[in-house]
């Protein structure tokens, strides 16, 4: 069986583009949005750390798991997939929405809204678009009034809240895009240069950068808010994703394929001086990382219980492990609000 990791790459493509994709790919964005201007203004991994549930929590980790937090996460208890929402402590859980095959839900940065992704009728079909919520479920409505021409996924919002980075399928290939809040209007990046291909595309606090996943599922890539400035920031021989900033820019979290069978780990790249932690060892896999707004802990999925459950630790070490659901259902992709 296929790791979550890969099931949720689609499939590889080549990154360069022919010249009749890049014409066909044109005429179609052009079509549906004009030339307007898009957005505006390793090393080896460390010893393993301990794992220890019973390990003592550090003041940081304390804090992270006393404020008045919630932590977004995806729940098969009903079936299909829908969006439920806890305290770091796993108490107050809430069930947010009720349609099916929900994902990807992520927090607008004042922790009022939500976005994820929901199947949208379209014609005699559906297919995946952005579906926005009220932190307490309410006032649910498309982000944009008429579907998408191409499939949208994996939002997240710009700090300011005027916009939501997505990915976006076409030509069967990924590319970056983003939607307008105000109008829901949908411009891919760089579309006159043949676009930027990836998916899973995260801003930083400071909305000036953004981290992806790159076309070939090996590396992290990083450009500008504006789709400038293209940089690699991972570079792996196994498959990657989830990439996240730290709160403060540092660091990236991200999940990587390990040994030669189908496990997934969580690692952290600190940009300031190059290195690379691995934080989680498990059996199980453990995906998802996403941090708390002080980056003194991450929650992730794991499947070392045997199923999928929500789990949180410390954000520098991979230690003071707990646990955040108990359930006999599948419960993944975890965000942390801001």
């Amino acid at each position: 069986m296929r790791s979550p990791i890969f099931r949720s790459a689609v499939r590889q493509h080549s990154s360069a583009l022919t010249r009749l994709l890049v014409f066909a790919l044109s005429l179609v964005l052009g079509a549906c949005d004009g030339a307007d201007n898009p957005l505006a203004p390793t090393g080896e991994p460390a010893a393993d750390p301990t794992t220890a549930p019973s390990e003592a929590m550090a003041s940081g980790d304390a804090l992270a798991l006393t404020t008045g937090q919630r932590i977004l996460f995806l729940s098969y208890k009903y079936g299909a997939p829908e969006i439920f929402k806890l305290d770091p402590q796993g108490n107050n859980r809430v069930h947010l929405t009720s349609a099916d095959y929900e994902s990807t839900a992520a927090w607008s940065w004042d922790n009022k809204k939500i976005a994820l992704v929901r199947q949208r009728p379209t014609g005699n079909t559906t297919q995946d678009d952005i579906y926005l919520i009220n932190a307490d479920g309410s006032n649910g409505h498309w982000a944009a009034p008429t579907p998408s021409p191409w499939p949208l996924s994996d939002p997240s919002w710009s700090p300011d809240g005027t916009r939501l980075v997505v990915r976006l399928w076409a030509q069967n290939l990924l590319y970056l895009g983003w939607v307008d809040i105000a109008t829901g209007k949908i411009t891919p990046f760089n579309v006159w240069q043949g676009g930027i291909q990836g998916s899973q595309p995260s801003y930083d606090a400071t909305g000036q950068k953004i981290i992806y996943l790159g076309g070939s599922y090996k590396t992290i890539e990083q450009i500008n808010a504006d789709g400038s400035g293209r940089k690699t920031r991972v570079s792996s021989a196994t498959y990657v994703a989830s990439p996240t900033f730290s709160p403060d820019g540092k660091k990236i979290a991200y999940a990587r394929g390990v040994g030669t069978g189908n496990n997934v780990e969580i690692y952290v790249k600190n940009f300031v001086d190059g290195t690379v932690k691995r934080l989680t060892t498990s059996a199980g896999s453990d995906n998802h990382p996403s941090w708390s707004p002080d980056g003194s802990r991450i929650a992730f999925s794991s499947e070392r219980s045997g199923m999928a459950q929500i789990w949180t630790m410390n954000g520098a070490t991979g230690g003071s492990l707990v646990r955040i659901t108990h359930t006999a259902n599948r419960e993944q992709e975890p965000a942390w609000s801001h």
